[in-house]
């Protein structure tokens, strides 16, 4: 199955190295992949990184600069643009003969089986397991919730060891191309673009699911030696 990998980024060369060595050491046919990224308004080294993968790897590199680019730091986002930017991803996965979309977002490092036993799953909409509570403390604050009396509360007992169904997730997620053929799309009516995304989905009456035994790393924000290599940095 051909598989399109890839996310918006935006001054992310503090961590794109490490990002990009981790899907390229995927248990998965490299001639099966291919990647896209949405750059917008880097003003950091991003752009020559991923120019520099691009000439070792199939890559489709857009753009999309804004007049009002706004933060591009944790809390800083504007939630109508995130849901700008991952349209034009999905528009770009259209427009090729992918038959999955694994979304992973440019801080998240995927484990080497993660892509294949998503695939195995079967599922229209699956994502892997993201911790998203270290700058709080809550290390069991994941990115999967469930909706409960008009609330989106975040779910935190769940098996660790199966695939199991969820309301809401992001970050890494793998999504059937019929999914998107049947117009699900990114909007920020919910706060967050994922939740409006994810609202589509069901909508469209399709299941969410989330494979409890893939974890991801979250890499929520720069550290003064993150300890990598910078494979593929111009220096």
């Amino acid at each position: 199955m051909q598989v399109m990998i890839g996310c918006p980024v935006r001054n992310r060369a503090w961590i794109l190295p490490l990002y990009l060595q981790h899907l390229t050491a995927l248990s998965y046919p490299p001639d099966q992949v291919e990647y896209c990224f949405v750059i917008n308004d880097s003003q950091d080294e991003t752009e020559l990184i991923l120019q520099e993968f691009a000439r070792l790897f199939p890559v489709r590199l857009l753009y999309d600069n804004s007049s009002r680019p706004g933060g591009w730091q944790r809390g800083f986002y504007q939630f109508s643009r995130l849901a700008q930017l991952r349209n034009r991803l999905l528009d770009a996965f259209l427009q090729s003969d992918c038959h999955y979309l694994f979304s992973v977002d440019s801080d998240i490092l995927v484990p080497p089986h993660a892509l294949q036993q998503l695939l195995q799953a079967g599922k229209d909409m699956v994502s892997a397991l993201v911790c998203n509570g270290a700058e709080i403390g809550d290390d069991q604050f994941y990115n999967i919730f469930n909706w409960e009396n008009d609330r989106l509360l975040p779910i935190r007992n769940f098996p660790r060891n199966q695939v199991f169904p969820v309301d809401c997730t992001g970050a890494a997620c793998l999504i059937k191309r019929r999914v998107i053929e049947a117009g699900v799309r990114y909007n920020s009516s919910w706060g967050p673009e994922d939740i409006g995304f994810c609202r589509e989905v069901k909508k469209h009456g399709f299941a969410i699911f989330c494979h409890g035994s893939i974890e991801c790393v979250h890499v929520m924000k720069p550290a003064p030696n993150n300890g990598f290599t910078n494979q593929y940095s111009l220096g």
